[in-house]
């Protein structure tokens, strides 16, 4: 149970304000109670000066023993003397033997020896009715007539008192126990004010941030819990928002690998009747190039070519799904027969108004996976298709540089949007014709998985900009 107490961060932040309030009061109640047991002393000695004076404005200096005693009770001493000079004159006395247990001299005490002094008094062991002795200033002697105010004390007249140390003791504890009362009464109303305030800046949030975390741990895909922060722009105010913030985007990527996981599943199941299909059609190729006819002829060889591609892509698609892009077979690719391929595919050849055009020599070669390479142009090539309606050119420049080679696809089109420009590459979010926004994804993985990167140069009303670099 206390185990669990200690857990609640609010019950370690009440506790811990109450120890360090005591603390502080421990640190005032030292000085106090010395202060306490110097002006008790004080008093004394001032009653004493008192009784002095009596005696001096007594003929001869010579009074009843009925006052003597009225004067000793109202100093609360047992004996007065006076020194003056050299000489010692016993003021007033009892009758009974005085046995001096200890000794003080409070005239000019440096406060290391109050502090010494206070706590054997505090604590003292001798007997209950043993005698101290305080020697203190004569204060009664040290008049200015012309001023009215004390002299400069003068070190060779003093005043010793002698009296009941259990007096001074019990007033000293009964002190004590006021200090300690009204402490905790002080520590108790400060730790409950910065409790309460504490409680409602940060335990409060904290508690929300909390349960928030849990909450998201247990079901990250829920709808989130209202951290809201009322205008707060502290500290707490932006881990708050941060955290909502961060909380909603790592929901959203949860969400969209959800659906990519149903994406794929999706794909599996039309991947196997699609193999199919394209086996079907394959077994059609085949019988094609049998038949005795000029166009057919040409024509056969590339379409066997692309249903053979068609099913390799088949294939890989759940090794996509599962594990990421394919690790690519490198080897010496001739880039103008890619780029023609990719003509084939897109149907260029019969759309009038679309242009694709080489710029680079007809051996120039690239080192890359054919079949993923292929990949990467078609994505870039159909972007830029389907986004010229009104026609247009694709260009496309390579150069080797050092140990790399470099290939620029430029079109003139009307340009990406501004909007998707930022997550351009990621997956379902760069499209702006109506597709799914996978093709510059994957080209880009594909690029990465060849140890190259893709790029956007630019892209504006005058065009797209992609850059492709590729080891050499």
């Amino acid at each position: 149970m206390f185990q669990k107490l200690r857990s609640h961060l609010s019950l370690q932040l009440l506790l811990l304000t109450i120890f360090f309030v005591l603390l502080a009061e421990v640190l005032i109640y030292v000085p106090s109670v010395v202060n306490f047991r110097k002006t008790w002393l004080e008093e004394r000695l001032a009653a004493a000066n008192i009784a002095i004076l009596a005696i001096e404005a007594a003929p001869d200096h010579m009074i009843s023993e009925m006052l003597s005693r009225k004067l000793l009770g109202n100093a609360g001493v047992v004996a007065i003397s006076l020194k003056q000079k050299d000489r010692r004159q016993l003021v007033l006395n009892t009758d009974q033997p005085l046995n001096v247990a200890m000794r003080y001299d409070i005239r000019d005490p440096s406060f290391s020896d109050m502090i010494r002094d206070t706590m054997k008094s505090l604590f003292h062991t001798h007997p209950h009715k043993s005698l101290i002795q305080v020697k203190g200033y004569a204060n009664f002697m040290q008049a200015d007539a012309t001023q009215g105010k004390p002299a400069p004390p003068d070190e060779d007249t003093f005043i010793e008192i002698i009296f009941y140390e259990n007096l001074l003791c019990e007033d000293m504890r009964r002190f004590s126990i006021n200090v300690m009362l009204l402490s905790i009464i002080i520590s108790l109303i400060t730790a409950g004010l910065v409790y309460f305030s504490l409680s409602y800046l940060l335990i409060r949030p904290i508690k929300k941030m909390t349960k928030s975390v849990t909450a998201f741990r247990a079901a990250p895909e829920n709808a989130p819990i209202d951290l809201s922060v009322e205008g707060r722009a502290d500290e707490i105010g932006i881990v708050m928002r941060e955290l909502a913030a961060m909380q909603n985007e790592i929901r959203a990527a949860l969400i969209q690998k959800k659906h990519l996981a149903q994406l794929g599943e999706s794909v599996s199941k039309i991947n196997h009747d699609l193999r199919n299909i394209l086996s079907s059609a394959q077994m059609v190729s085949d019988h094609l190039s049998s038949v005795d006819n000029p166009v057919v002829q040409k024509l056969a060889p590339r379409f066997v070519k692309a249903v053979d591609r068609a099913i390799r892509l088949c294939e890989n698609t759940l090794k996509y799904g599962k594990a990421g892009v394919e690790k690519p077979d490198l080897s010496s690719v001739n880039l103008k027969h890619i780029i023609e391929e990719v003509c084939l595919s897109l149907g260029v050849t019969d759309l009038g108004n679309i242009q694709i055009t080489p710029d680079f020599s007809e051996n120039f070669t690239i080192r890359a996976d054919s079949d993923q390479i292929f990949r990467v142009f078609l994505n870039l090539s159909r972007n830029a298709v389907q986004a010229m309606k009104d026609g247009g050119e694709i260009t496309f420049s390579a150069r080797k540089d050092s140990n790399q080679t470099i290939i620029d696809i430029k079109d003139n089109g009307p340009g990406i949007p501004g909007q998707i420009k930022a997550t351009l590459f990621q997956p379902f979010h760069g499209s702006s014709n109506g597709g799914a926004g996978l093709g510059l994804a994957i080209s880009k993985e594909i690029l990465e998985a060849h140890g190259g990167t893709l790029e956007l140069v630019k892209s504006d009303e005058d065009g797209s900009h992609f850059r492709i670099i590729l080891a050499s």
